[in-house]
């Protein structure tokens, strides 16, 4: 792991497309988490709307 450091320390050439990547991973992984709680709170709501409907404690 240290010598890919140190080839990306004495090559800055190399160091924005790593950067880039990196960003891109990143976002993708949290547009995944954003959607995935998305859709649990939408589920938790109409959860909490049916079970308040047909008179089921919460």
């Amino acid at each position: 792991m240290a010598e890919i450091l140190e080839f990306v320390n004495a090559r800055p050439a190399v160091l924005i497309p790593v950067v880039l990547l990196a960003a891109v991973v990143v976002f993708a992984v949290l547009k995944r988490l954003l959607k995935l709680a998305a859709i649990l709170v939408i589920a938790g709501v109409l959860f909490v709307v049916l079970a308040d409907y047909l008179g089921i404690a919460v």
